[in-house]
């Protein structure tokens, strides 16, 4: 098996052993079953106002939103499905070639969907006026020390 397929196996399957844990727990199997659209909307709507989008602004964004939308939702939907097949295959105590394989199309929809995150954050930039992209900056660059302040420093992005 290549490296890179190995790599993707080794990360989903590391994610699934690490979460098992955590689902004993009722408070973490609620938190994974509740709707993250609440807190998506009270962030965008800060950022808005940070920003000071111009309606125009909002509708461009929020058009673009719906035209992916349904992608999004496959993939999140195909990365469930998989993460399922992978924890059913390692209490089946499936083989090696067959987790790799498992492996390897989940990590492929979880670079799908960073693609579209990636694809989006650029859309968002390109709306944006050079005022407006200098403040974003500024609230990441705020928000970012305020998460290493929380969870320690790191510099991934």
């Amino acid at each position: 098996m290549k490296s890179w397929k190995f790599f993707i196996a080794c990360m989903g399957l590391s994610g699934s052993l690490i979460a098992l844990p955590g689902q004993a727990d009722a408070a973490a199997v609620n938190y994974h079953k509740h709707d993250h659209s609440e807190r998506f909307e009270k962030f965008w709507m800060t950022l808005e106002e940070k920003l000071e989008l111009r309606k125009d602004q909002k509708e461009d964004l929020k058009k673009h939103r719906e035209s992916v939308k349904k992608e999004k939702k496959q993939l999140k939907e195909d990365s469930k499905k998989l993460h399922k097949q992978i924890k059913k295959a390692l209490k089946s105590g499936a083989d090696q070639s067959t987790l790799g394989n498992l492996g390897a199309q989940w990590g492929q929809v979880q670079v799908k969907r960073m693609e579209m995150a990636h694809k989006y954050q650029k859309k968002f930039k390109e709306v944006l006026d050079e005022e407006q992209k200098a403040k974003l900056e500024e609230f990441k660059d705020k928000h970012r020390d305020e998460w290493k302040k929380k969870i320690g420093d790191s510099d991934d992005e």
